[in-house]
């Protein structure tokens, strides 16, 4: 993959925030240096890389032959985890994910692991633990994309993954996926010191219309919120107009195993754009708290070339991911009055009553060790799968 080498940067305490870069390259084969404007990792490199990065597919509910061909984009060197919190009835779905799993890992030689989000065996191995809020009344990991990404960042620091690497399960286009994992791989490349973070943005989101025509979006219905709020929030807190954010909402993102197993984790959707807000907190706002001081935390927004297209949700879905997004911002140390009560009178357009939702947060993954919990979860349980 050729990008754009990266220009514009804006620096926030220990965290450097790089501008949008475009692929400019599906196949960067043959490059042969250029003029410095572009950049190509470099296909010996970027295997490496692969090897080192474990990519982790959050599940609920898939279609079948959309799974497969999400994990048929992810490289082949790489570690997948699928992270499930698939139904059990009428229909075990969850069974069916664990064949394709085992199908996969014979026919295609893939390194694979299938973990049950909703299984009782993370009951037993978390209660006691630091990591004990991630369960229910139930004592069951509770639900939401969040809470399953938090156990895929144990299950890939335990595997020995130098890098984490999430994509979403309802992506209908393979090679999209597989664009995802080479524009995480360019990034890693770049990053030259600390830790480092990868997000995506795409070029348009896809809508398939009953007539069978295809619209193509160039913004998100929540991102765009997201987006523009957080760059409001930036902007009153340090007087300086900004628009660097454009992936709050980015589901396709990676990072470094460190940054993932040290930061601080939000539960269900206020998962993606919370990763920037703690960072902006910890590492700008409070930067003596930081944990990645003095090398600090560098992050690469890449914008891909494949369109995104995926499953369209519901009216009532996307209020729920505005308001979450949106109370992320709302309850941080950057929701000074000013974008408190612009928050308010965008949710209040949308017909949402009252302050939106403070975030369910986490401790950070590496509260415990990571190996030892994916252990004793995969020897006590009767429905995770790891290939040989």
């Amino acid at each position: 993959m050729l990008v754009e080498h990266p220009r514009r940067i804006e620096r926030y305490g220990a965290v450097r925030l790089y501008d949008v870069v475009r692929v400019v390259s599906l196949n960067g084969l043959g490059f042969e240096g250029g003029d410095g404007t572009l950049y190509y990792a470099g296909l010996e490199r970027a295997e490496r890389l692969a090897r080192e990065t474990v990519f982790v597919v959050p599940v609920k509910d898939e279609d079948l032959f959309t799974l497969e061909g999400v994990i048929s984009g992810i490289p082949q060197g790489s570690w997948v985890v699928i992270v499930s919190a698939s139904s059990r009835s009428p229909v075990d779905r969850y069974s069916d994910e664990v064949s394709l799993a085992k199908l996969l890992s014979r026919t295609a030689d893939r390194k694979i692991v299938v973990i049950n989000q909703r299984d009782k065996a993370w009951g037993t191995v978390l209660s006691g633990t630091k990591l004990e809020p991630l369960l229910d009344d139930e004592g069951m990991v509770r639900r939401g994309k969040g809470e399953g990404m938090i156990l895929g960042v144990i299950a890939a620091a335990a595997l020995g993954g130098k890098y984490v690497a999430f994509v979403d399960s309802d992506n209908y286009v393979p090679g999209a996926v597989a664009e995802y994992a080479w524009a995480y791989i360019t990034g890693f490349s770049l990053a030259d010191e600390g830790e480092v973070m990868v997000r995506i943005k795409w070029p348009f989101k896809a809508k398939l219309e009953v007539s069978g025509e295809i619209y193509f979006r160039r913004r998100g219905r929540v991102s765009m919120h997201t987006n523009s709020m957080l760059n409001y929030a930036l902007s009153v807190a340090r007087r300086i107009e900004t628009d660097i954010v454009k992936t709050a909402n980015s589901g396709e993102h990676a990072m470094s195993i460190g940054l993932a197993l040290g930061m601080e984790w939000a539960g269900s959707f206020a998962i993606e754009p919370y990763q920037l807000i703690w960072l902006f907190e910890r590492c700008w706002l409070e930067e003596e708290a930081c944990p990645f001081t003095p090398a600090g935390v560098t992050i690469y927004q890449i914008e891909t070339r494949n369109p995104h297209i995926h499953a369209e949700r519901g009216d009532e879905h996307i209020l729920d991911m505005i308001a979450s997004s949106m109370g992320v911002i709302y309850h941080s140390k950057l929701g000074a009055e000013p974008v408190r009560k612009r928050i308010r009178n965008l949710l209040e357009d949308y017909g949402y009553e009252g302050e939106p939702p403070r975030p369910r947060v986490y401790p950070p993954p590496g509260s415990e060790p990571p190996r030892r919990v994916f252990e004793e979860y995969i020897a006590i349980s009767r429905d995770a799968f790891i290939s040989a």
